[in-house]
């Protein structure tokens, strides 16, 4: 075809053409165009920079985070959402002690970007700083110990918090609790790394600071258990010429496991002695009869010793 006259006409009309659309950009514009579209678009979780006199005065009621919506070119979003190149600050540095409604402020945003904070503004209060050490409390589930088994003990490890806020918070705390997070249920001594939740009256969390923020609390449960009685009862009957004089057991006592709703109810327990065929003294090894919800008993057996005499 390049040999025919007709053929070089249309090449030539092909690379005009082309040149046509790259000296005006075309290209260019069609591939940028979406990149240049204006949206909306709503930068969530962005950090808050609070600027307040850190070392007299406790701010409480500040945001942690705040959304910003932004509007402009969808690349100069993408690009501020990724990198998160600029900051949002609540500037307190020439308030004193009170409370106060401040708007946000946006810094370093690319000027194509036009923004607002969600909210707009906070209500905060600023108060004299006060440290104090408040003694902790552990919140142990009862639910976690296993059936049988009772919490006999725990200890927090430290003892004491160090708890820094405003004077008029501080003066609220009730409680100071490490808080487990775990869900199994325990049968052995175990140490857990738990929370600490400082609460008001009313169980209400207080915005303070709370150093060490967590502690190690160490729990020692055992199996549910109760001493009973022993008391010898006789099973049978004796020879005609035979009077069973008195029975006595070579342990009067028993420590019996089990849930403690169980044996809570159970005072004492009888053991059978079968006294069929007796025909003397005698000392006889009789098995244990546990009562229904006992789980086991520190010893399966006993002897009874049977004192007789004739008629």
């Amino acid at each position: 075809m390049l040999e025919s006259k007709w053929g070089l006409r249309f090449v030539a009309l092909i690379l005009a053409l082309l040149m046509f659309l790259s000296v005006n950009n075309v290209f260019g514009s069609l591939f940028s165009e979406n990149a240049l579209k204006s949206s909306d678009h709503v930068i969530e979780d962005v950090p808050v920079d609070t600027i307040y006199n850190t070392k007299e005065l406790y701010l409480s009621g500040a945001p942690k985070t705040v959304d910003v919506k932004v509007s402009g070119p969808q690349s100069t979003i993408l690009q501020a959402e990724k990198l998160l190149n600029f900051k949002v600050e609540l500037d307190l540095k020439n308030k004193s002690v009170g409370q106060y409604k401040e708007n946000f402020k946006i810094k370093g945003l690319s000027d194509e970007l036009k923004a607002t904070v969600v909210p707009k503004s906070a209500n905060v209060t600023l108060q004299d700083k006060v440290s104090k050490k408040y003694p902790i409390e552990a919140e142990i589930n009862q639910n976690r110990i296993a059936s049988g088994y009772e919490l006999v003990g725990e200890t927090v490890n430290p003892s004491q918090v160090t708890i820094t806020g405003g004077q008029e918070e501080l003066n609220k705390i009730a409680y100071v609790k490490a808080t487990l997070d775990e869900t199994k249920q325990l049968t052995d001594d175990t140490t857990e790394k738990a929370g600490i939740s400082v609460l008001d009256s009313n169980l209400n969390k207080l915005d303070v600071q709370i150093r060490p923020d967590t502690v190690n609390v160490n729990i020692k449960v055992a199996r549910s258990s109760k001493t009973v009685t022993l008391n010898p009862v006789t099973k049978g009957s004796a020879s005609k010429n035979i009077n069973i004089d008195d029975i006595t057991l070579d342990k009067n006592e028993v420590k019996i496991y089990g849930s403690r709703n169980v044996i809570d109810g159970i005072g004492s327990i009888d053991v059978p002695v079968d006294i069929s065929n007796v025909d003397g003294d005698t000392t006889k090894k009789v098995n244990l009869s546990l009562p229904d919800g006992v789980d086991e008993a520190e010893f399966k057996n006993v002897e009874a010793k049977i004192e007789t005499s004739k008629n």
